[in-house]
């Protein structure tokens, strides 16, 4: 990975990371179920029980923690695409997404089950939230990644 291709991974992680955050916000907004990823996050990270209203300390390390998975993601996204595994498409992204969904839920469940103080939420309308999010993640990552690189060099087709 050069230099000029970490940079834009990292950059389309940041903003698909920001779309899904939307995502999930507006889902808390016309559902009324809790679905604030970076208050959750930051909540069960920093032992901040209040999950609705925390600390400024526990959103900046819920965002930051959630920024950072988000950059995660958009590096296995560049890593999957280097093996071959899948095209830049819009087809792809979608797949990818919801790929990654399945993996956020299973992640999310185990972390819910396995903490000490377990957040009363709708695991059901979280995970659907989560899933959606994932998609539109997949998609705004994989496209921005798209329309920012001119010729992304693939190591796969490198060495064709």
């Amino acid at each position: 990975m050069d230099i000029k291709h970490f940079f834009i991974t990292i950059l389309s992680g940041v903003l698909a990371t920001a779309v899904m955050t939307i995502v999930m916000y507006a889902y808390t907004a016309l559902s009324k179920h809790f679905t604030k990823v970076i208050h959750l996050l930051g909540s069960m990270i920093s032992g901040d029980q209040n999950i609705h209203t925390p600390s400024k300390s526990t959103l900046i390390l819920g965002t930051l923690a959630h920024f950072s998975v988000g950059i995660i993601f958009s590096m296995s996204y560049y890593l999957l695409w280097n093996w071959g595994v899948f095209e830049i498409n819009f087809v792809d992204s979608v797949i990818i997404g919801g790929l990654s969904g399945i993996v956020a839920i299973v992640v999310w469940k185990s972390y819910l089950t396995l903490h000490l103080y377990q957040p009363e939420i709708s695991q059901f309308h979280y995970f659907f939230a989560l899933f959606i999010a994932h998609i539109v993640f997949g998609i705004v990552s994989v496209n921005l990644f798209l329309m920012i690189t001119d010729s992304p060099d693939l190591w796969y087709k490198l060495n064709k």
